[in-house]
């Protein structure tokens, strides 16, 4: 369902996802060069693409706060903004993904580039993106409860 969903997207975050991982890249001091969608390092140089972007995490990510949402309601306010942490969860999770493909190409390590990219690793990535969602939906649902406890409390006197 999230790659139909990405396919029907003109959408292309892959200049944005470029971006943010050379910030990432520039704040561990690595000194990254960006042109474009190409992250260059010293030793080594990778594209951002449509598919590395992060645009399918971003719709998985989508996808799973609706159905999320719908299992488990919250207040209205939440509606709001459980999709908007998902998608920013899906873009951030990917954009380490990408620095750490680009610290790999610099390395040369290629068949360890090659596990993350293409392999199981992009998989695993996958599942810590959304165990962080599920991390913040379920703690959500908690504070939503403890809000809703309170607010009982103060309604009987």
């Amino acid at each position: 369902m999230p790659v139909v969903i990405a396919s029907w997207l003109k959408f292309d975050p892959s200049s944005i996802a470029a971006q943010f991982s050379t910030f990432i890249l520039w704040c561990i001091n690595l000194n990254p060069v960006r042109e474009g969608v190409y992250i260059h390092l010293s030793t080594g140089s990778v594209e951002v693409n449509k598919g590395c972007s992060g645009l399918e995490a971003m719709t998985y990510l989508l996808g799973i706060s609706v159905i999320m949402l719908i299992m488990f309601p919250l207040k209205r306010i939440y509606n709001i903004i459980v999709p908007i942490v998902a998608i920013s969860l899906g873009f951030m999770v990917n954009g380490f993904r990408i620095v750490l493909l680009t610290l790999l190409v610099a390395s040369n390590k290629m068949e360890a580039f090659k596990y993350w990219h293409e392999g199981e690793g992009s998989l695993i990535v996958g599942m810590v993106a959304i165990g962080f969602f599920l991390v913040f939906y379920f703690l959500l649902i908690r504070f939503s409860d403890v809000e809703e406890l309170e607010d009982a409390d103060t309604q009987k006197y």
